[in-house]
């Protein structure tokens, strides 16, 4: 048996309509310093992760293991007093 190691891409959109679409396979909840939402996909056959934010996190509620999905970056929303402008994404499902 040959073992290859496995390495997981981290999608980071940049500018908006920056889209990645895959399977959802599961998420993770609280990982990493800032305790967030972690979300795997399988793209083209390959591990990739999105990092979840609030509006992400709200919308991929409804999203199921083995969905096909495609999550597009909208750029940045309105900042609020004493907080961060927040991520804007759009998610799309294909169901048979």
């Amino acid at each position: 048996m040959t073992y290859q190691e496995v390495e997981t891409d981290i999608w980071k959109p940049v500018n908006p309509n920056d889209e990645v679409a895959g399977i959802f396979i599961k998420s993770e909840s609280e990982v990493g310093a800032n305790k967030s939402m972690l979300y795997h996909l399988e793209v083209d056959g390959k591990p990739v992760a999105v990092w979840g934010s609030t509006v992400l996190d709200t919308k991929m509620v409804a999203i199921k293991s083995g969905d096909k999905i495609k999550i597009v970056y909208e750029g940045l929303g309105e900042a609020k007093a004493g907080h961060n402008a927040p991520k804007k994404f759009k998610v799309y499902v294909d169901r048979p």
